[in-house]
């Protein structure tokens, strides 16, 4: 007789709980951290972005501060926040216990990659612009950037470069979905099935409203809801977790290299 899987209102409790864990963590590592450093960082680690002194000094024209946060610090400070989302749902489930596959939809095929990659790209170029346009009276396109400019800028190395590749376009796109998608929007979207197909919207909205809210940056809400969405409705069609993780990589990278031609 196989196990049975966790209920899917479990499976919605643990991903509030790994998030919790993840914050909580994280920040405490990094402010410890980056305190006795004698860095300077305005938000929790792996949670946001160093908004004001550099955007202030990129735009004086000044050199950049070095005592702002190493990248590949950065990196290893985000470690923690991935272990959370990750590792917390595991070790609380226990019976019965989470499958990969079976409760996450951990599988991939080549047409994920190639899918996944242009509907990422698309997301970041085409969907987020149009989601902005009715706000572009409000808010201007250099506010926009500053989080994503701003982490790109302190890549000044070849090191820093594949720190921020390993930062954005490999570990947050696996621990994110990991999280948000195959474990929460799973565990909601069974949760509310008895709905229907308002079950199936309110699980994307709810999953994705948390994964923009977690991220911390206001203005960039509505950009990070909209690739939300677009990650968890892939999701909800295919059953693979593979296909938003695609989607998130090709989403990040875009970025990564539209604002590394730029700089460099």
């Amino acid at each position: 007789m196989s196990e049975r899987s966790p209920t899917p209102g479990r499976r919605v409790v643990l991903a509030l709980v790994a998030i919790a864990a993840g914050i909580v963590v994280s920040a405490l590592i990094g402010a410890s951290v980056v305190s006795a450093a004698g860095w300077s960082f305005n938000v929790p680690s792996g949670l946001g972005d160093d908004f004001g002194r550099v955007a202030g000094q990129l735009a004086a024209g000044v050199p950049l501060d070095h005592n702002r946060v190493p990248l590949v610090a950065r990196v290893l400070l985000t470690v923690p926040l991935w272990l959370c989302l990750v590792g917390v749902p595991f070790l609380l489930a226990r019976r019965p216990t989470l499958k990969l596959r079976r409760d996450l939809g951990w599988a991939m095929t080549g047409r994920d990659v190639g899918a996944g990659l242009a509907v990422g790209i698309a997301t970041q170029v085409v969907l987020v612009p149009l989601v902005y346009l009715p706000m572009s009276r409000f808010i201007d396109s250099e506010s926009l950037e500053a989080p994503a400019r701003n982490l790109v800028a302190s890549a000044d190395s070849s090191l820093g470069i594949l720190a921020l590749v390993v930062l954005t376009v490999v570990g947050a796109p696996i621990a994110e979905e990991f999280l948000y998608r195959g474990l929460l929007h799973r565990g909601l979207a069974e949760l509310l099935a008895g709905l229907g197909r308002a079950g199936t919207v309110l699980a994307v909205l709810g999953s994705s409203t948390l994964f923009a809210a977690s991220h911390f940056q206001l203005l960039q809400f509505p950009g990070l809801l909209a690739v939300g969405i677009v990650a968890a409705t892939a999701f909800q069609m295919t059953g693979r977790l593979g296909t938003p993780i695609w989607i998130h990589v090709g989403f990040n990278a875009t970025s990564v290299v539209v604002l590394l031609a730029q700089l460099l």
